[in-house]
């Protein structure tokens, strides 16, 4: 991976290398700690502790792995995964040239780096490479099929307070949540904390959901590997854990005992199933604008409930729309697309555009999103991995969105010269070197805050206003 970073804490101090290839993992055999970034876009910081590590050099990783985020101006939104020593994953193995498990033999391999920026040689990207997608089962990041064991707590009082089992794989955007999730890998139990935070938490919530996963953490020896996740960007494995059920996100509100708080009259589900067939139920805006031809959706009124039944919508969503409506309560009509009847159009506010692209409809393969950036000193591509968000286009870069017959440039505000005048010619090349022959396929470019719904209908509960202020200052600002 030409974005690797990778930063060693030992005795408290901080030292990163980058890679142009891959790492040694002999670098790790005498280390308290170490940090890996990868993907240029972001998606996840992960460091390991070691089996020395103390606690405070524990603590003072997770403060290095915070201020990195920070100095390198990254989302704060980016994903926290903490392994303890022995417990690495796949998907932080693959970053190591010639990682061996223990007891296997090792040998000598020699790690090429890259000088600075301003020495890096100008080599054309090579687009055909993109075609080989045999890394991505890896960095979907599935440890198993989610039949392990499950405890939740949600964050009240700055303590953990166990959620009713009944109601587990339903999160409110006011809360926080831990996640402890225990399964086997052969004889040994190995251990998940993921700490769910909601977009409309208190900031002392949100203070106390980290305090208390590094409690949960010490009180099993630094066993667990965590994963911070905000809410709307559930990684498929946490929505895989609740036994065929969708995982429901409530837009905010709560799930503490007499702290609720009254729901809106008009309430909609968009709900769709991942790549990885977890499926989950994000709540969006009650309005036409919001619906998807491809998905189901669950409109909640104080007359009763529509089941909205996509064109391409699939049998596996229409029973989890039915989970949905049990859990909201009230008898559902099912509403096929093209056949809704006017009480349904007046409790969305009347007829809106939606996402309605017969593209949408017959998708031969999975939409795959690619970022185009020069932040390494040359203009490279790298594919987010997994089931991609909104979140994921990178206000500065260029991304790329192959929906198999059509291709998308989404020119990022942000995104410099550099990347708007090369990306074009990346596409057309990724193109004409695909051996499916695609050749001539339409490029469409685009750009950011003025995407149509042949574009956004891709993305799982789309947001227009994303982007005007950042989530979680949003939080911040109310302190």
């Amino acid at each position: 991976m030409e974005s690797t970073t990778m930063c060693l804490c030992g005795k408290v101090r901080r030292m990163c290398v980058h890679f142009k290839i891959s790492m040694e993992s002999r670098l790790v055999a005498f280390l308290d700690c170490i940090i890996v970034m990868f993907i240029q876009h972001v998606l996840c910081l992960i460091f390991l502790t070691g089996s020395k590590a103390t606690t405070s050099e524990r603590k003072a990783a997770m403060s290095a792995a915070e201020q990195f985020i920070k100095e390198k101006n990254y989302s704060k939104k980016t994903m926290i995964q903490v392994l303890p020593e022995g417990g690495e994953t796949t998907l932080f193995k693959q970053f190591f040239s010639d990682w061996k498990d223990k007891y296997q033999t090792t040998g000598p391999t020699k790690a090429y780096t890259i000088g600075k920026i301003a020495n890096v040689e100008q080599i054309p990207f090579d687009a055909s490479s993109l075609h080989d997608n045999k890394t991505m089962a890896a960095q979907h990041n599935m440890v198993d099929d989610g039949s392990g064991k499950v405890e939740i707590w949600r964050v009240e009082e700055g303590a953990r307070v166990p959620v009713d089992p009944k109601t587990y794989g339903q999160f409110f955007g006011g809360d926080c949540y831990l996640i402890l999730y225990t399964y086997k890998k052969e004889t040994k139990d190995q251990y998940i904390i993921y700490t769910w935070q909601g977009l409309k938490c208190t900031q002392d919530e949100l203070a106390a959901s980290a305090f208390l996963t590094v409690q949960l953490d010490d009180s099993m020896g630094g066993a667990p590997v965590q994963v911070r996740v905000t809410q709307g960007h559930e990684p498929p494995h946490l929505m895989s854990l609740f036994k065929g059920k969708p995982m429901i996100i409530h837009a905010g509100g709560t799930s503490r005992k007499d702290g609720q708080t009254k729901p809106a009259a008009t309430r909609l589900f968009h709900i769709r199933q991942s790549t990885s067939k977890a499926t989950r139920a994000v709540e969006v805006e009650p309005s036409a604008a919001s619906l998807n031809t491809n998905d189901v959706f669950v409109l909640k009124t104080s007359g009763g409930v529509f089941v909205w039944k996509g064109a391409g919508a699939s049998d596996e969503e229409m029973a989890a729309a039915k989970y949905v409506v049990s859990v909201l309560g009230g008898q559902s009509t099912d509403v096929p697309e093209g056949k809704e009847p006017e009480s349904f159009w007046a409790a969305l506010g009347g007829k809106k555009d939606y996402q309605k692209s017969p593209a949408l409809q017959r998708t031969i393969k999975p939409a795959r999103l690619f970022g185009c950036s020069n932040k390494t000193g040359r203009l490279v591509v790298e594919e987010v991995p997994g089931d991609f968000t909104q979140s994921d286009l990178a206000t500065d870069d260029v991304m790329l969105l192959d929906t198999w017959d059509q291709i998308f440039l989404w020119i990022g505000n942000e995104a410099n010269e550099v990347e708007k005048t090369g990306s074009p010619k990346i596409a057309k090349d990724y193109v004409e070197s695909d051996p499916a022959g695609r050749c001539g396929l339409a490029i469409t470019t685009i750009k950011q805050g003025s995407e149509p719904p042949t574009f956004t209908g891709w993305f799982h509960a789309w947001n227009a206003n994303l982007w005007d202020t950042d989530a979680l200052a949003k939080i911040q600002a109310r302190f």
